[in-house]
């Protein structure tokens, strides 16, 4: 037999199906690209039948690194002195409570009024942004923020401030994040559009609604040790109901999954001071 003869067969009936194999997986992956196209498209065509509108959209979003914070441990000294009742819970939320309802400087209850009173009372109060005011409930919460960048409900990084009927501020609570750092270089993020692709797709999204703002912030990814928090970057999607009523979505930026973020669970009512 003439072996140099076959070897030679060999290789070129290998190199035929090298080639026949190779054309078919770029048949497939064009294929897929096709399809996941139109899948796109078909969830488009899908929000506007069922009326979700969106506009102004962030375009050329950056990359967003993790970030890391420790908590911070309070004491009676990081609270203002003089017609308070100061105490600590469990060394990481302080509590001060008003001996005397004090009057913030403004419309009471107002974004304005309550803004400046966290900025010039609270420790480190430029730290916060309102997140909610709470009418019904007389109080509003604010959330920690890095770099501009906001910490979506986390127990351990955020203001509430309560007031009576009057409009008098008659006690708050805070917790805080210190030495919050990135944690390794900037990760690739997911588009807005596609963090609202994943929520339809995903049945997070009613009909009729108006998408009115979206944002990146950070939102706790794991807890690393007892008193340190891990954060992933995050998109905040808001959006006007048919009721006029809002609602808050929170999509993972970096690997594209809704999450359920801790609501405030419901509190007893203050008796009015």
């Amino acid at each position: 037999m003439d072996w140099n003869k076959t070897k030679s067969i060999f290789i070129i009936v290998f190199s035929i199906l090298n080639v026949f194999l190779y054309s078919l997986y770029l048949d497939r992956y064009t294929e897929a690209e096709n399809l996941e196209e139109l899948s796109e498209s078909s969830v488009d065509d899908k929000l506007n039948a069922d009326d979700i509108t969106y506009s102004n959209l962030p375009e050329d979003v950056e990359g967003m690194p993790y970030i890391r914070g420790e908590t911070k441990v309070f004491t009676a000294k990081d609270a203002p002195t003089g017609n308070v009742q100061v105490s600590v819970q469990d060394g990481k939320k302080l509590q001060v409570a008003y001996e005397e309802p004090v009057s913030p400087e403004g419309e009471a209850e107002s974004a304005e009024a309550l803004d400046a009173f966290v900025e010039e009372v609270v420790h480190e109060g430029t730290s916060y942004e309102l997140w909610e005011i709470d009418e019904e409930r007389n109080k509003a919460v604010y959330f920690q923020n890095f770099d501009g960048s906001t910490l979506y409900f986390s127990e351990d990084g955020k203001v509430t401030v309560y007031w009576n009927n009057d409009g008098d501020i008659v006690r708050y609570e805070q917790t805080m994040y210190t030495d919050i750092i990135e944690n390794q270089e900037p990760k690739e993020l997911v588009n807005a559009i596609t963090a609202i692709h994943t929520l339809y797709q995903k049945n997070e999204l009613e009909r009729d609604l108006t998408i009115n703002k979206t944002d990146l912030g950070y939102s706790v990814h794991v807890q690393v040790s007892e008193n340190r928090q891990m954060f992933v970057p995050t998109w905040h999607i808001q959006a006007e109901l048919s009721d006029g009523s809002r609602e808050d979505y929170f999509v993972n930026a970096v690997k594209d999954g809704v999450l359920e973020l801790n609501k405030e669970e419901d509190e007893p009512e203050e008796e009015e001071q």
